[in-house]
C-alpha cells in the first residue's frame, strides 16, 4: 500500500439514516466521529467489523463520499479490498478526514444516482460552497406559523349520536347553571 501521507485518519460515520432519491440525500442519520484511527494495517473485512461494532448494527452496504462533492456525484461504494484502498487514499489526500455512509436498507443507490444524473444531465459539476455538500438532512426544522392572535371558531354540532355517546341530555346543557360546590378540607387537625 502506498499512501500520500502517513498517520491516522478521522472518520465521520453516518448511520441509522435513510437514503432518499430525487434529490439523493441521507435523511436523519446518527453521526459517530472517530479521530486518529490508523487503518493502514487493517484489511477490509476487519474494517467492516470495526464499523459494525462502532455503529452497533449491521453494515449491509457501506459508501464513502469524495470531499467537496454532493452525494449524487461523490458517493462511492465500499465493497471489497480495492474499494477500501481507494477509500484510504482519498482519506489521506483530504487532510486525513473522510465520511462513511451506512445503508441499512440495501437501497439501489447507484441506480438512483444514474437516474438522477440522466434527468439532470450534469455529472461532476458540484459547487463546493453549495448547501448540498454531503446532502445530510438533520432534525432541525424551521416552522413558519400563523400569528397567535388569530382565533379559529369551531362551529358547534348538534348530532344526536354524539350527544348520546358523550352523555349530553337531549335538551342540551344550560351554561347559566351555577350550582354551589361545597369544598371540604382534606384534613382538619382540630377535629377529634
Amino acid at each position: 500500500m502506498s499512501f500520500s501521507t502517513d498517520g491516522a485518519l478521522s472518520i465521520d460515520v453516518f448511520h441509522k439514516g435513510v437514503f432518499v432519491p430525487k434529490p439523493l440525500m441521507y435523511f436523519n442519520p446518527d453521526k459517530t466521529s472517530v479521530t486518529q484511527v490508523d487503518l493502514r494495517n487493517m484489511e477490509f473485512k476487519d474494517f467492516k467489523i470495526y464499523i459494525r461494532n462502532l455503529t452497533k448494527g449491521m453494515c449491509h452496504d457501506m459508501y464513502y463520499c469524495l470531499p467537496n462533492r454532493a452525494i449524487v456525484d461523490g458517493l462511492r461504494e465500499l465493497r471489497d479490498e480495492d474499494d477500501y484502498l481507494r477509500f484510504l487514499n482519498v482519506g489521506y489526500k483530504n487532510g486525513r478526514r473522510i465520511s462513511i455512509y451506512i445503508d441499512h436498507d440495501h437501497e439501489p443507490l447507484m441506480q438512483w444516482i444514474e437516474e438522477e444524473i440522466a434527468e439532470d444531465g450534469v455529472y461532476g459539476d458540484s459547487d463546493p460552497s453549495s448547501d448540498d455538500v454531503d446532502s445530510v438532512m438533520s432534525d432541525d426544522i424551521s416552522v413558519d406559523h400563523e400569528v397567535d392572535d388569530e382565533v379559529i371558531e369551531i362551529p358547534k354540532s348538534v348530532d344526536p349520536f354524539l350527544s348520546k355517546k358523550n352523555l349530553i341530555p337531549e335538551g342540551g346543557v344550560d351554561e347559566e347553571v351555577d350550582d354551589e360546590v361545597h369544598h371540604f378540607p382534606i384534613h382538619d387537625p382540630d377535629q377529634k
